[in-house]
């Protein structure tokens, strides 16, 4: 299917299509259909737009639940799923006014009702119905998309329309221009000039009212300080929106070709990359700056203050989703592998640890220590189930797996994720990330290239074939591969002792944190009698260990994965990850 017609710059690289994984990604994808999708009331979720309920941000579950059920169907062909899916889809589109409508809101109020949600939740609306069409190819959903984009198109733009920065409920336009990532999408499949009138409108805008997110960004404001006012109550820094709207940057450059924006989008990425994404993937907190509305989701420096104390609430769950198909937008249009590590951190660290095991909810703040914790900021009641933003969201986290695993450039795969798989072309075995150890059988011969990411932790690795590098990946040259043939490699997996970072608050000095390869590691109560204990070792890497039963003994302490600790979800398994030094 081609969804670029109208775009002027191709992806370096795509998602190949039927992959499946083995293991614990594989489990959890497969646990959310059971334990959330096929018990979420979607017709309940629809009922929002049907009798315009006109309650705040409501309407962000349906396509939030839809965009990762349709990539799940994708990806396991469920039966039950796809009835779903299929329900919710006609479900929604008979709500559509024939303007093309499709609102929480009643029109009076349009494009700025439910409290200021209005346009956002239209955006998760067209992004829920385009996984939706690319899953099944429904011309009716695609015209549905269309004229929902078009409806909104008569109403948002230069006056005597309605700015888009003059909508959204407390961060002058900036969750609203988030509609700008579907928005683009349309065009570059339908060629629809009052679209791409809509996305130039909003990229004018710089996304906010109060100050120009991409002025700034350009001029070297750090993301923490864009749009304040010295009042760290009235931040507007909110970190999974302002992705949401670079996710729809990239998106314009690809169908304008303007360079700036695409440039524009890496000094974001750079930044947040430095200044906001912690050890375990995922960024904002609740202070020490930043204490604006939907407190423990703003931009706060986070990286430094990621072992402060007085930290309560950060790393949204929706955070981390929104950054990882950041990371996966950037690596798709450049080929940069350090997306993909990015991405494996956050899977392995804050998403997976998120998620409880039986598909049924996700922590909407993951904690370095503490416990699981079933608090949420912003959740309705959907028939008797409790469903947060966290939780409609998280499962497209796992939903994207699969796509990122192996993906295709001209006569090359690049193969970034060690979860043991298959697809047409290869079947992958491996222990990873417990050990370095990884074989890929060739199922499908041919001539091409194999790309093997060389994750950015690993210092020294050996492979069975000649090779080059190119940005992160090892690659073996053109040759005619025939099925059966093996490529084996070994990559090196430190255990690294991290020290704090810098933080504003004296408390947090002295403490380190441990990873191994890509994982974070924790001390669990439950497997640890000394869990709070200092720990005696020293700044630096470490060789020669691997996680065995699950567990990895170092300078007389029981460490685990990230994800393992605090599992049994009743707030009575304490962990850390942050440890004082003895």
């Amino acid at each position: 299917m081609d969804i670029y017609r109208f775009s002027k710059i191709a992806d370096k690289a795509a998602p190949c299509d039927g992959t499946r994984l083995y293991g614990v990604f594989d489990r959890r994808i497969r646990a959310l259909i059971d334990g959330l999708f096929l018990r979420v009331d979607m017709t309940a979720v629809v009922d929002f737009f049907r009798y315009k309920l006109n309650r705040f941000a409501a309407g962000e579950f349906f396509g939030k639940l839809m965009r990762a059920a349709c990539l799940i169907y994708r990806y396991t062909e469920d039966d039950r799923l796809r009835a779903v899916i299929d329900a919710a889809a006609a479900d929604m589109m008979s709500v559509q006014g024939d303007d093309g409508q499709i609102s929480t809101a009643p029109e009076y109020e349009q494009p700025n009702g439910s409290g200021g949600a209005d346009l956002w939740e239209r955006k998760y609306v067209l992004l829920g119905m385009w996984e939706y069409y690319l899953a099944t190819g429904s011309a009716a959903a695609l015209d549905c998309m269309t004229r929902l984009a078009l409806y909104t198109a008569s109403q948002v733009g230069d006056p005597p329309k309605t700015r888009v920065t003059d909508t959204g409920w407390a961060f002058y336009g900036i969750e609203s221009s988030s509609i700008l990532e579907p928005v683009v999408k349309l065009y570059a499949l339908t060629g629809r000039e009052e679209l791409l009138g809509l996305a130039r409108h909003i990229v004018a805008s710089g996304f906010c009212r109060r100050e120009n997110v991409i002025g700034a960004i350009d001029a070297g404001k750090d993301p923490a300080d864009i749009g304040g006012d010295g009042v760290p109550e009235h931040s507007i820094a909110k970190a999974y929106e302002m992705m949401s709207c670079f996710e729809g940057l990239i998106e314009f450059y690809r169908v304008t070709g303007e360079e700036k924006y695409l440039s524009c989008a890496k000094r974001f990425i750079d930044r947040i990359n430095a200044q906001e994404i912690t050890y375990l993937g995922s960024g904002g907190a609740d202070g020490p700056f930043n204490k604006g509305p939907g407190t423990g989701e703003q931009w706060n420096r986070t990286f430094f203050e990621q072992a402060n104390p007085d930290i309560v609430l950060s790393m949204e769950t929706c955070v981390t989703v929104t950054y990882m198909k950041l990371m996966l937008q950037y690596y798709r249009i450049t080929g940069d592998a350090s997306c993909i590590d990015r991405i494996e951190v956050s899977a392995y660290n804050a998403l997976l640890g998120a998620m409880k095991p039986d598909g049924t909810f996700f922590d909407y703040f993951p904690k370095f220590n503490g416990t699981r914790s079933t608090k949420v900021n912003f959740s309705y009641d959907i028939n008797g189930i409790p469903l947060s933003c966290c939780t409609a969201n998280g499962p497209m986290g796992m939903a994207i797996l699969p796509f990122i695993a192996y993906c295709e450039r001209p006569g090359r795969f690049d193969v970034n994720l060690y979860i043991p798989s298959e697809n047409g072309y290869f079947r992958l075995d491996t222990d990873y990330p417990y050990n370095g150890r990884v074989r890929l059988t060739v199922k499908r011969g041919g001539e091409y290239k194999i790309a093997l990411r060389i994750p950015g932790f690993c210092k020294n690795f050996s492979l069975s074939h000649a090779y080059e590098t190119d940005g992160g990946y090892a690659v073996i040259g053109n040759g005619v591969w025939k099925q059966g043939d093996v490529v084996t490699l070994s990559l090196d997996m430190p255990l690294v002792c991290h020290p704090c970072p810098e933080s504003v608050n004296p408390a947090a000095a002295g403490q380190v944190l441990f990873t191994y390869g890509p994982l974070v590691l924790a001390r669990d109560r439950s497997v640890d009698p000394g869990w709070d204990q200092p720990v005696r070792a020293a700044h630096g890497t470490y060789g020669g260990y691997e996680i065995k039963d699950g567990r990895l003994r170092f300078a007389d302490a029981v460490f685990i994965p990230y994800p393992d600790a605090g599992a049994s979800w009743d707030g009575a398994t304490e962990y850390k990850c942050w440890l004082r030094q003895a």
